[in-house]
């Protein structure tokens, strides 16, 4: 018996390939290239997009934690992965024996790794994580070199580079993100005049790789472009993106309501005229944002249908009043394109109040995942 899902998640890998390659096209032949693949690779499914990556060129891939790097070794996947939240001490012997490269911000961290890797015969390479201005993880600028000095008699120990992350590259105003780079390559001068080479210091996300040359260094380490979204939605990049996932369901049920009838939880929508009604089977259990009721809009055959009411757990309900010839089974798309319209992640983000990453996550976690392009 086949079985069918009601909301139909599909990942083009072709389009994330295209990304790659024009993201890849705006760094120096010797930059090197990290795709971001951390939290299921923004909820397209670690494996497929990390092999993707793999097969287009990519030099480095990051994930979030031990786990997602065990995955992709079980896949078979040679290539670097750095471990970019760091690991807990206990990870430690996993860490080494996988060859995976471990972001480093904690001296007992540093300990239990140099172990591991002595005790496993074997170099572990680490990249010294900074906090330029983040004021999340990683060592304080005037704390960078002493951990740095600590770390000489540690004979099993590589250290790869300095790492750091942008707070607000996104934005025009790029006086904050020059203060930050400033300080990155103060430190990272300091640490070689001290005889640490350091060859892969790396601090440009997404934006900083398309519009800021300076912040390439020796790696770029891109996220969200390579799923098709701009860094900031208000200010698109100089290039073209292709989304990567797409999200439809179908009309599960129509129906005529007469005026004064209230629609969903709570009766915050009352019609105010006859209302011609599409229920879909898709709620915040699927990771569509209860933020969207009464805001949203789905496409149906290329028009908008707007949402009416709240956003339940496993339903949305949408008006078609306006959309001729509606009929139950009719697909419904809730993020991509149908015919000439489109809606993209950073329209159900403002809808929502937050950004496209967490709906690329939401949505590609709660879902099933279908793959076109490997």
């Amino acid at each position: 018996m086949m079985v069918t899902s009601m909301v139909d998640l599909l990942i083009d890998l072709m389009a994330l390939d295209y990304n790659y390659r024009g993201l890849r096209r705006l760094c120096a032949p010797q930059v090197k290239f990290l795709g971001v693949v951390k939290a299921d690779a923004y909820g397209h499914g670690l494996v497929p997009v990390a092999r993707k990556l793999v097969a287009a060129g990519a030099d480095y891939l990051g994930v979030g934690s031990l786990e997602e790097g065990l995955i992709l070794r079980r896949a078979g996947l040679a290539l670097p992965v750095l471990l970019m939240l760091g690991i807990l001490p206990g990870e430690a012997e996993g860490a080494v024996g996988a060859h995976m490269e471990v972001a480093l911000f904690r001296k007992d961290v540093a300990q239990v790794v140099e172990a591991a890797a002595a005790a496993q015969g074997k170099k572990a390479r680490v990249h010294l994580k900074v906090d330029t201005g983040m004021g999340r993880l990683g060592l304080l600028p005037q704390d960078v070199l002493p951990f740095l000095e600590g770390l000489h008699s540690y004979r099993h120990l590589e250290v790869q580079g300095l790492i750091s992350h942008l707070a607000v590259a996104e934005i025009e105003d790029k006086t904050y993100t020059q203060k930050q780079i400033e300080d990155f390559s103060a430190l990272l001068a300091a640490a070689r005049q001290r005889g640490w080479k350091l060859p892969l210091s790396h601090i440009a996300n997404s934006a900083a790789l398309w519009e800021i040359q300076e912040a390439h260094f020796n790696l770029v380490r891109p996220g969200i472009m390579l799923y098709g979204s701009p860094a900031n939605p208000h200010r698109p990049p100089p290039l073209e993106l292709r989304p990567v996932m797409s999200v439809a369901t179908q009309v599960l049920q129509l129906k005529r309501l007469p005026p004064g009838t209230s629609i969903s939880y709570g009766c915050t929508y009352t019609t105010a005229d006859w209302c011609d009604l599409a229920i879909l089977p898709v709620g915040y259990c699927n990771g569509y944002p209860r933020q969207l009721s009464s805001k949203g809009e789905v496409l149906i055959q290329g028009r908008r249908a707007p949402i009416r009411g709240r956003v339940c757990m496993n339903l949305t309900m949408v008006e078609v009043t306006h959309i001729p010839g509606v009929k139950e089974g009719d697909r419904a798309v809730i993020l991509g394109t149908d015919g000439g319209a489109r809606l993209t992640a950073d329209e159900l983000a403002a809808w929502a109040q937050t950004i496209s990453y967490e709906i690329y996550c939401a949505l590609g976690t709660a879902n099933p995942r279908r793959y076109v392009g490997a």
